[in-house]
């Protein structure tokens, strides 16, 4: 099953203080073991219009610890705050594009909430998921464009458990939904 996260912070200030939380939110998401997820990427959004893709099929010299991360992260903050865009890192590409850009091509288009869908009852409609997986409490207005994109909530325990946490969470439960598939959706 294709996937795609998209990690969600109010500003780009506040991306930068969750910068660790980030980082693990990235190798949740596109890593595996000891290589990448074929099927999986992700992007970090930072307010209404700046964002940093990570193009697994790309990416190159990216390892799972935080402070490999963190040290290709501080290269983005450094790209976003001069205003430049472009690629950053093999694979590492800063934009000038929100959160509606990235569900684009999307079967299932979702996040995180506290009430909403069942993760079962989204997976069994199509062969592609983008789950908005927000740092901390996204604003109302960004609720709302959601809704109106087409955006599901999906249940997820994200008041108890760190955005990566939910991101490996959900990426467990549709290793598994795949594998009971018949291997059809392998990821």
């Amino acid at each position: 099953m294709r996937r795609r996260f998209i990690v969600v912070a109010n500003s780009l200030d506040e991306l930068e203080e969750w910068a660790p939380v980030a980082a693990r939110c990235i190798s949740a998401s596109i890593m595996l073991s000891h290589r990448l997820r074929a099927c999986a990427d992700i992007a970090l959004v930072a307010g209404d219009c700046l964002s940093v893709f990570f193009n697994t099929t790309k990416l190159r010299n990216v390892r799972p610890d935080e402070s490999s991360l963190m040290g290709i992260l501080r290269k983005v903050f450094r790209a976003m705050r001069a205003g430049a865009t472009g690629p950053v890192h093999s694979g590492v590409i800063v934009y000038r594009r929100g959160v509606k850009h990235y569900l684009a091509g999307f079967a299932i288009k979702c996040y995180c909430s506290r009430r909403g869908a069942d993760p079962h009852s989204l997976l069994t409609r199509g062969d592609s998921i983008a789950v908005i997986v927000p740092l901390v409490q996204p604003p109302a207005s960004l609720m709302r464009a959601l809704e109106l994109a087409g955006a599901v909530p999906l249940k997820c325990p994200i008041d108890r458990l760190w955005p990566d946490q939910v991101i490996t969470l959900l990426n467990i439960f549709m290793d598994r939904w795949c594998t009971r598939a018949g291997g059809r959706h392998r990821g």
